[in-house]
C-alpha cells in the first residue's frame, strides 16, 4: 500500500510540473499588451493637402497616427504580449515577445480571424534577457500547428529546444 500512495504521489508531482512549463502564463505574470501595425505607411502632399496611406491605400490622419505611434511597441516590448496588426486593423499574430524575440506562446491568424499557426517558442525563466538569441532563445520548442482557414489541423510539427522532431 506505501508503494502504491509513492508512485501515485510520484506521479502527480511530475505532471504537475510538466503542466506547468507549457503555459507561458507560469513563466510571464501579467504581461502588458503593446499593439502593433504592420502595414508600410507614408504621406503625400497633393494640391497643398496631406495624405495618409498605409501600404499605399488612403487612410485618416487618426489612424495613421494610431500606426506611427505604435512602432515604439517592440522597443517596449520588454517582455510583453504583443498584438500585431494589418492596415485594415485585423489581428494577425499574438505572442509573448521580448523586443524582436518570441519567448512564449505565439498564435497567427487568416484576415477572417480563424487560427492559423499555433505554437511556442523557447521561454525565458531567467532574470537575464540580453543576448537572447546567443542564449538560445528566440527558437521553437514545442509543438506547433498548422490550421486551414475553416479551421481544420493540416499540419503538427514538434520542435525540441529549435530541432525539428522527426
Amino acid at each position: 500500500m506505501k508503494l502504491f500512495n509513492c508512485t501515485f504521489l510520484f506521479l502527480f508531482i511530475a505532471v504537475a510540473c510538466m503542466a506547468q512549463k507549457e503555459s507561458s502564463s507560469v513563466t510571464y505574470k501579467n504581461l502588458p499588451v503593446k499593439k502593433f501595425f504592420t502595414a508600410f505607411t507614408e504621406t503625400a502632399n497633393v494640391n497643398g493637402k496631406t495624405i495618409y496611406k498605409a501600404n499605399g491605400k488612403e487612410i485618416s490622419k487618426d489612424k495613421y497616427d494610431v500606426m506611427i505611434a505604435s512602432r515604439s511597441s517592440i522597443a517596449e516590448c520588454t517582455p510583453c504580449m504583443l498584438e500585431t496588426y494589418d492596415e485594415n486593423g485585423k489581428l494577425s499574430t499574438k505572442a509573448v515577445q521580448y523586443k524582436d524575440c518570441y519567448v512564449g506562446s505565439f498564435t497567427a491568424y487568416y484576415p477572417n480571424g480563424k487560427v492559423k499557426t499555433q505554437g511556442h517558442y523557447r521561454e525565458n525563466d531567467t532574470d537575464v534577457w540580453e543576448p537572447l538569441w546567443d542564449n538560445g532563445y528566440c527558437i521553437k520548442h514545442g509543438t506547433w500547428t498548422e490550421y486551414d482557414e475553416k479551421g481544420k489541423v493540416i499540419k503538427t510539427e514538434n520542435y525540441n529546444f529549435g530541432n525539428l522532431k522527426k
